[in-house]
């Protein structure tokens, strides 16, 4: 039962991060790059402007990711 619901929900998420990639998120397919300062204002201005949702999504799984690694591996050495 539990498995079954996990993936649900991760079909369900995944769902829903397509559809922000594929309908609002990038609409010309480019994401644009300043390639002629030393700096690069048009990345970060982007960033955290236009891509926050993505931005904040993807730290959000890859926190998750880091945990449930963490908690498998802690689990492991138990035995």
């Amino acid at each position: 039962m539990r498995n079954k619901f996990a993936l649900v929900l991760s079909i369900l998420l995944f769902l829903i991060m397509l559809t922000f990639i594929q309908f609002g998120v990038f609409p010309n397919g480019t994401v644009p790059v300043n390639t002629g300062t030393p700096s690069s204002p048009g990345i970060t201005q982007s960033l955290f402007t236009t891509y926050l949702l993505p931005f904040e999504i993807v730290t959000f799984l890859l926190v998750a990711a880091m945990l449930g690694a963490m908690y498998l591996g802690e689990r492991g050495e138990d035995k």
